[in-house]
């Protein structure tokens, strides 16, 4: 299959900051107002998705990592891997700055993606284990610095899940739709691109405190400069610290995390970076299962479940990780038309995770029963991509060809054991009751090899832009699943083979307009931690969208429409993976960002979508939502500098946002629906000569809710009131 990006130039356009005004406002009006049905909550904690400002350098890697501070972006290197204008890319790109991610003061990924189109940052609330987060409706793949960070079942998150620290990053960006065609293992849902930040040949540096809610206390470092005077040798080193408490009793969110980057340039054309990142995670009991009956409904008993309740025992809350990455990027001009980029990195994870958590509900509501579980997770991986890029002409077309090989190696090795726990009363639980290690009784020894050789070409005629790009990937996964008490080892190997490719089109018309279309496909191989390889997943994608960028104007306004279908989708129920036969999921998005009068920034971002299983071997589930995937999403973040006296010597921002998700199927028979929740948040910042003085709040309201279920008994809580005080100084 082939891909066409369509990269599209916005041309001068006449329109008024009013203009903007106005038909920002109008885009929120239309996705908190001109949604469907009623509003099901009140409270609502927000911000929204800001498209920030990027300028184009030589190679993708200069065009996409200038830090800025505004919310608008001009520029992305996910798409394509080469520094694209965004309104001449045929897809639905968002990019969320490091500015608004301070405003925010967002602790995860996650976090970032909260309020950009379609979404799900929080599907099942606030884990300190890993980011869960889905795009349309699928698990969404998660690459950092355009390399594949190693995921479990294809799925951000899961207690095997790496987290980069988010205050060493530089922006964050969604793709949209599948993108195998260049990265290889993508779902169809869309990419999380996240880019770090690089060292500045700038002598600088930020410390800063923050304090907040569940008795968190934080500090963090960035300093950065030229290793001595006229060196081409530039650094940074960046580093946090954080002591927290969590919603749920025995939980902890402590993170130690420190990351150095080296950057070689000799000369204008050659770059070479070595980064590299540490982190230790302790987070104690992890997040309870509760069951629907008493949290989403009422029980017989007349009796809610409290959003402190822990289902675990303090004799037995252990989840201990520690993640590590070093690397490189190398980037070469060889002339003015052709560069040669080449990328390595290679991730470690090593987990201790000894817990006790809710297992089932008996018949009286409120005894719960519960499992106790050892899982001790290593992996180790290594993954290279090394590309060029060609620029030429043919006649009237000016082309941009890419051309690379990427390899990527996981092993997998998971000691696990699990047993029967004691029961606990869901109402009047009783803890340190000295619950005892679950024995270890299964190892599993997963390697995954993967080769993929890609090509694209960007061509552009006029104002037609076309982008056309394929791959082809060769994938071995061997298992091997051994029962350590008889030393009986069951041996597996999968071999697979793809083709994948993307065709878009777009058009740019002198108005600022760009009209798309694309066609695109999918593919991934399956590392999960079941005994059993499972089948790649497959995915087909149409779309069409129009996007609007008047040259001049940060400003930026897309929408489209689109269908994704993937076959033999990856879902955990009960710590067992299974694959569901097909899943479809027909939708409209729309997002709209925009910086006026150099003060004001403005997103707003609705979605509605229709998912649907449409093929399944129970075929009670054909027809049926899949869980934790909502219908509809609407989000507005707002931020302002207000005006101040001149002997204030200072700045003052404001800011605030809603954010709405719609209802979610709660399992897969959809026997039950999780409702629908809106909540609001905001910010205060002074900013003084070097000093900063910033107050966020996050879901003002303090409501109450469920973020989303697996199970009538395994659901989770939504976060509370979270209030987080930052004080910085910066040189």
């Amino acid at each position: 299959m082939q891909n066409t990006h369509l990269r599209l130039r916005t041309s001068t356009c006449h329109v008024t900051r009013q203009q903007l005004l106005f038909l920002v406002s109008g885009v929120a009006l239309g996705a908190l107002v001109l949604q469907p049905g009623r509003v099901e909550a009140q409270e609502a904690n927000g911000s929204t998705v800001l498209e920030p400002i990027v300028v184009q350098g030589k190679t993708a890697a200069k065009g996409a990592r200038v830090e800025q501070r505004g919310y608008v972006a001009t520029q992305s290197a996910s798409a394509t891997k080469t520094t694209t204008a965004i309104a001449e890319t045929p897809q639905s790109v968002s990019v969320i700055t490091r500015g608004a991610m301070t405003d925010r003061a967002v602790q995860t990924v996650a976090d970032s993606l909260l309020y950009s189109a379609n979404v799900n940052g929080q599907r099942y609330g606030n884990d300190p284990r890993s980011d869960y987060f889905s795009i349309r409706g699928f698990s969404a793949d998660l690459y950092l610095d355009g390399l594949r960070v190693p995921q479990i079942a294809n799925q951000t998150g899961g207690y095997a899940g790496f987290r980069v620290e988010p205050y060493f990053l530089n922006r964050v960006e969604v793709l949209r739709g599948p993108s195998s065609a260049l990265f290889g293992q993508t779902n169809v849902g869309g990419v999380v691109n996240m880019i770090s930040k690089d060292p500045s040949e700038t002598a600088g540096g930020e410390v800063y405190a923050r304090f907040g809610s569940y008795n968190q206390k934080e500090a963090g470092f960035d300093v950065t400069g030229p290793v001595g005077a006229d060196s081409n040798l530039t650094y940074r080193l960046e580093g946090i610290i954080r002591d927290s408490e969590t919603m749920n009793d025995f939980g902890k969110n402590d993170r130690f995390a420190i990351s150095p980057t080296v950057r070689w340039s000799p000369d204008e054309d050659t770059s070479l970076t070595v980064y590299g990142a540490y982190m230790k995670d302790d987070a104690g009991q992890v997040p309870s299962l509760i069951p629907a009956l008493g949290s989403i409904y009422s029980n017989s008993l007349g009796l809610t479940i409290p959003r402190s309740f822990s289902d675990g025992d303090p004799s037995l809350a252990i989840y201990d990780k520690e993640t590590a990455y070093i690397g490189y990027r190398l980037e070469h001009a060889i002339n003015d038309d052709l560069v040669l980029r080449q990328n390595f990195r290679y991730s470690y994870l090593d987990v201790n995770y000894q817990n006790l958590f809710g297992n089932g509900l008996s018949a009286n509501q409120r005894t719960l029963s519960r499992l106790v579980y050892n899982a001790q997770p290593t992996l180790n991986a290594v993954a290279l991509d090394t590309n060029l890029e060609y620029k030429f002409d043919s006649g009237p077309i000016s082309h941009t060809l890419l051309g690379g090989i990427d390899v990527q190696w996981q092993n997998l090795v998971n000691r696990t054991g699990s047993r029967s726990g004691p029961t606990l009363d869901l109402f009047n639980p009783v803890y340190g009751i000295g619950v005892q290690p679950a024995a270890l009784t299964t190892r599993l020894d997963q390697t995954q090899r993967q080769i993929g050789f890609y090509l694209q070409d960007q061509m552009e005629l006029g104002g037609l832009r076309l982008t056309v790009g394929g791959r082809q990937d060769h994938v071995s996964n061997d298992s091997d699943s051994t029962t350590l008490a008889s030393g009986l080892t069951t041996r597996y190997r999968q071999d697979d083979r793809a083709f994948t490719g993307r065709v878009g089109a777009a058009y740019v018309l002198d108005n600022g307009l760009v009209p798309y279309a694309l066609y695109s496909t999918s593919f991934s191989p399956v590392l999960t931690l079941a005994p059993t390889p499972l089948k790649p997943t497959k995915g087909e994608l149409k779309e069409i969208g129009v996007k609007f960028a008047p040259q001049g104007e940060d400003f930026s306004l897309t929408l489209s429409g689109f269908e994704a279908t993937q076959q033999n989708v990856v879902n955990r129920v009960a710590g067992v993976y299974y694959q569901t036969d097909e899943v479809r999921v027909r939708g409209i998005e729309l997002e709209a960002n925009a910086t006026l009068w150099d003060s004001l920034n403005v997103t707003a971002a609705a979605s509605w979508q229709d998912p649907v299983v449409t093929e399944s071997q129970t075929p009670t589930q054909i027809g049926k939502m899949p869980y934790t995937v909502p219908k509809q999403q609407q989000s507005l973040f707002v931020s302002y500098d207000l005006p101040m006296p001149d002997s204030w010597n200072g700045k003052l921002t404001v800011g605030g946002g809603v954010r709405r998700i719609g209802k979610t199927a709660g399992d897969t028979a959809n026997s039950f629906f999780v409702p629908g929740y809106t909540l609001v948040d905001a910010f205060a910042r002074y900013e003084h000569d070097r000093y900063s003085f910033q107050l966020n709040g996050y879901n003002l309201g303090d409501k109450t809710y469920v973020a989303g279920c697996n199970t009538t008994t395994q659901c989770y809580y939504g976060q509370g009131l979270t209030v987080v005080g930052t004080v910085s100084v910066k040189w």
